[in-house]
């Protein structure tokens, strides 16, 4: 989840160009009703500061109770945030490039397959 449309627009074609079926979340509160309707997630990308009830990090924490092995990547321009976002996942600070994101979204995949 980004809170940048056009930023999450390029993240979501860039990814389902790797070929990861992807379900775009407008807010938090989207995110939180798409798990609650057990949809298959195993990774999320989010931004900290969204809009909704939650931010990303409240966000990881309430999907981990019904999904333990979520994988998680973080990301905020807010670099104070970095030590909390990587004791819940993999913290990327902005700007990015959205092929690096994209290849360390593959790369953390691969390895929780094996």
């Amino acid at each position: 989840m980004e809170d940048e449309v056009f930023i999450r627009l390029d993240v979501s074609e860039a990814l389902r160009a790797a070929g990861f079926e992807v379900i775009e979340a407008r807010s938090a509160d989207d995110a939180v009703s798409f798990v609650e309707a057990s949809e298959p997630v195993d990774v999320v990308f989010t931004d900290i500061q969204l809009p909704g009830l939650l931010d990303g990090l409240a966000l990881v924490n309430k999907m981990r109770v019904t999904l333990p092995a979520l994988i998680v990547v973080i990301t905020s321009g807010d670099l104070t945030k970095r030590v909390e976002a990587n004791r819940i996942g993999t913290f990327v600070p902005k700007p990015y490039q959205t092929e690096d994101v994209v290849g360390l979204i593959a790369d953390i995949a691969k390895t929780a397959q094996r």
